[in-house]
């Protein structure tokens, strides 16, 4: 059996800054390409087959209301993204002052709530599709 591959920190550094620009060009994209006029973007596969919501979709139109500062409409189209973009953003930004060689402590997620990650996704994916009152308002 093989051990994995541990990476230096200065090629987990350009790694890291390599995805931050990635997400700067396709943020750039996104806030100058409107995304709820269609035929600019791909439609999503799963919504293509199923005409459901999956945990996605919507994210690209509540992208662009989160770049033009607007958060409550950016949350009528995906609450799961509005909540979860700034925890990722700020996880990306401790991944990168690790990698930079910042010793000092910096907070980490519980390995027991690491479990807890795909259930509240899929929970939200099957609430989104629910036709009940309190359901409707998370769908796309």
């Amino acid at each position: 059996m093989t051990q994995p591959r541990i990476w230096a920190p200065r090629a987990r550094l350009v790694g890291f800054a390599a995805v931050g620009v990635i997400t700067a060009v396709a943020a750039a994209r996104v806030y100058l390409v409107d995304p709820a006029h269609p035929g600019h973007y791909p439609v999503c596969p799963f919504r293509w087959a199923t005409s459901l919501d999956c945990p996605g979709c919507g994210s690209l139109r509540a992208a662009h209301q989160l770049l033009h500062g607007h958060p409550g409409k950016a949350a009528n189209y995906n609450l799961f993204f509005v909540v979860v973009a700034p925890i990722l953003t700020f996880g990306w930004l401790v991944a990168m002052a690790r990698a930079g060689g910042w010793r000092r402590p910096l907070p980490r997620i519980p390995a027991r709530a690491l479990p807890a990650i795909p259930v509240v996704v899929i929970a939200f994916w099957v609430l989104r599709n629910l036709p009940l009152p309190g359901c409707t308002w998370l769908a796309a």
